[in-house]
Parts: structure tokens; C-alpha cells; sequence
């Protein structure tokens, strides 16, 4: 029987591995993403490599309509013990997750030595401005995946990218296989994430300040869903985090090769 490691199934806790060694590391995508879309991030860096598909993606059960960050933290706390991981990546709603498991001091955390939060989408709040643009626009998509209009949503998704990265072909090709998901499994039970805040404003933020591991704030400028100001406002939260902008579409599309830089200086 050939197993696609691109999906794996509940009998490895939705993990797939590659790699060998120390050290291990641990890598979470973002909403509607999948494990293939978190694999180059792990082009370069040495050891066991872990790759998760979260609750509703890849075939595994979606938790029910309206997910939190509190959930997306504690599965991946469950990934982080499954795997002894030391180090961990989290793209967009995993950023959101890692970054809250560091805030309330959980004990997965406390085994990190380095957490890189790629394109992260949330933090303690939005500016009024952001949260307005984030409602509306999470309206307009519900509609559209209620109508089952593919089309739509993909175009709606790519109204957030600038216009030169919505123009390329893999692009809108990767963006309507994501639509499809939205449309046709439990996914959409999470579109209500982009209105939630990682960290609540009582949690206590001094175990930030107070994290002895290395992290590293990866973002780029111009994405909507991505505000920079978020990303500043982490790096700022955790002392001698390091912070990198880069320019539009870079991350995804237009600067691999920056970023595979970045984070193999990061990791090691």
C-alpha cells in the first residue's frame, strides 16, 4: 500500500516525518493550508522534521463550528510532546497557536529552545481599522461559500494578495484548491478565526518577556490578513525576539529563496 505522506491519518496523529536525528522540529500551517504547503519552509534544516495537518484539514475531523486559538494551542502542545520537538514553525493561525502556547507558560513551550512565527495573523487585539476590514470581508466569504461560488471565493481570497502575486498562474491555482476545501469539507467550521485574538488581553504576557528560547518574527508588507503591525507588536512583546520584513508576496511566492535564508540561519 502506498502512503501519501503529504496526508497522513490518525494512526500518526495527523503528523507526517521526514528527516532524521536531532534536532527534532515541529512545523504547523496556516488556515486552509496543508502539509505540502509547510514542507519548503523545512528545505535546509538539519534533523527530524514533523509536519501537521491541524483539525479540519487534510481529512482530519473538523472540532465544530467556531475554533479558538485555545485550540489550536493544545493540539499543537499534543504534536509538540508527540514528537519531542525543541524547535517548532508555525505559519498564520499556527504562529497565532505557538504563540499562545508560549504566553500562558505552557509546558510544551517551556521545551522549545526556538520558535520561528511565520505570517502571523493575530496577537492581543486589532486596531479598529483591521478588525472592520477583517468582518467584512469574512462576511462577503461565508456568503460566497455558502453559495458554493468557487470562483468567488478564489477571487475574493486573491483580492488580498497584491495584484502581481494574484496574476501568477500557481497562484490562483493554489488558491482555488483551497476554495474547494472551504466549499466542500468541515474547513469552513473555522472561517470565524480571523475575528478571534490569540492571546486574551488577562492572559499573563510576562511569560513572553520571560521565554528563554530563541524567536524569530517572519512576515512581509502589503498582505491584509497579515498586518505587519502584528508582527511588530510580537516581536516587541518577547525581549531579543528578532524581526523580518520582507517585500510584498515574498514569503509564499516571490522570495524562497530569502526565506529558506532566513530560516536555515535561524535554525541551524
Amino acid at each position: 500500500m502506498t502512503v501519501d505522506l503529504n496526508r497522513p491519518g490518525a494512526d500518526t496523529g495527523y503528523i507526517a516525518t521526514f528527516g532524521h536525528g536531532e534536532p527534532h522540529t515541529l512545523f504547523g500551517h496556516g488556515f486552509a493550508g496543508a502539509i505540502r504547503d509547510t514542507r519548503p519552509f523545512g528545505t535546509g534544516i538539519t534533523g527530524t522534521k514533523h509536519f501537521l495537518h491541524l483539525p479540519g484539514h487534510g481529512g482530519r475531523p473538523s472540532p465544530g463550528p467556531g475554533w479558538t486559538y485555545a485550540q489550536i494551542a493544545e493540539v499543537l502542545a499534543e504534536a509538540l510532546e508527540a514528537t519531542s520537538a525543541t524547535r517548532a514553525l508555525g505559519v498564520s493561525m499556527s504562529a497565532g497557536g505557538l504563540l499562545r502556547l508560549l504566553a500562558i507558560g505552557h509546558p510544551a513551550a517551556g521545551e522549545l529552545e526556538k520558535v520561528a512565527l511565520v505570517l502571523p495573523a493575530s496577537f492581543t487585539g486589532f486596531p479598529a481599522e483591521v478588525a472592520a476590514r477583517n468582518r467584512d470581508h469574512l462576511e462577503r466569504l461565508h456568503a460566497l461559500v455558502a453559495a458554493r461560488d468557487v470562483e468567488g471565493v478564489v477571487d475574493l481570497m486573491l483580492s488580498r494578495e497584491p495584484a502581481e502575486v494574484a496574476a501568477l498562474p500557481p497562484a490562483r491555482a493554489w488558491t482555488r484548491a483551497k476554495a474547494e476545501n472551504l466549499i466542500d469539507t468541515d474547513m469552513s467550521d473555522g472561517l470565524g478565526l480571523a475575528l478571534e485574538i490569540a492571546v486574551e488581553a488577562e492572559s499573563p504576557l510576562a511569560a513572553l518577556k520571560g521565554f528563554p528560547g530563541q524567536v524569530l518574527v517572519l512576515t512581509h508588507e502589503d498582505d491584509p490578513a497579515h498586518p505587519v503591525e502584528v508582527a511588530e507588536d510580537i516581536a516587541a512583546a518577547i525581549p531579543g525576539s528578532h524581526l523580518e520584513v520582507l517585500p510584498p508576496g515574498s514569503i509564499l511566492w516571490r522570495g524562497r529563496s530569502e526565506v529558506r535564508r532566513i530560516l536555515c540561519e535561524f535554525f541551524g
